[in-house]
């Protein structure tokens, strides 16, 4: 009964390390680890947008070329011509 009495407070100590080494995480290091993956995900995400703006400003300037293009296609008839 004695020997149990002790195994079980040894198993209780070896429990009780192994929580306090890699049970709990502190409320600081959850935040310092948002704070970084939130600092990489908007830098991404202001990567992205200049990578659109500048894709949105060739795309405007394409626009402007194929409606010039449409525009001389697409000549006035003479007159009483259909």
């Amino acid at each position: 009964m004695k020997q149990l009495a002790i195994g079980a407070v040894l198993i209780a100590m070896a429990a009780a390390a192994w929580f306090f080494f890699n049970g709990g995480v502190s409320h600081w290091r959850i935040e310092k680890r948002i704070s970084q993956e939130a600092t990489v995900i908007n830098r991404k995400v202001d990567f992205v947008d200049a990578r659109l703006e500048a894709m949105d400003a060739k795309l405007d300037r394409i626009e402007g070329k194929l409606d010039r293009i449409l525009e001389l296609a697409d000549r006035p008839l003479p007159d009483g011509m259909r």
